[in-house]
């Protein structure tokens, strides 16, 4: 299976918006929501990949999220 492969079955199952606090989850704990978090207080991850709910909840928009990830991510 290529990179491709299994970011498309992200894809296909993650759903097109998710509150940031269940990434961990959604990816298998492959990526951790506290470390977005930390990429995003840096000015790391690109504009429009965050939504906000009220006050405090942060929305992640999962295709830039897959897209960003995928920009990271090496197969060895």
């Amino acid at each position: 299976m290529n990179l491709c492969e299994t970011l498309q079955k992200l894809r296909e199952t993650m759903p097109p918006a998710f509150a940031g606090t269940s990434l961990d989850r959604l990816t298998g704990n492959g990526y951790k929501w506290r470390t977005l978090q930390n990429e995003k207080c840096r000015g790391e991850t690109p504009p429009g990949m965050f939504l906000r709910h009220g006050n405090r909840k942060l929305l992640v928009d999962r295709d830039c999220f897959l897209n960003y990830w995928q920009s990271k991510l090496r197969v060895d």
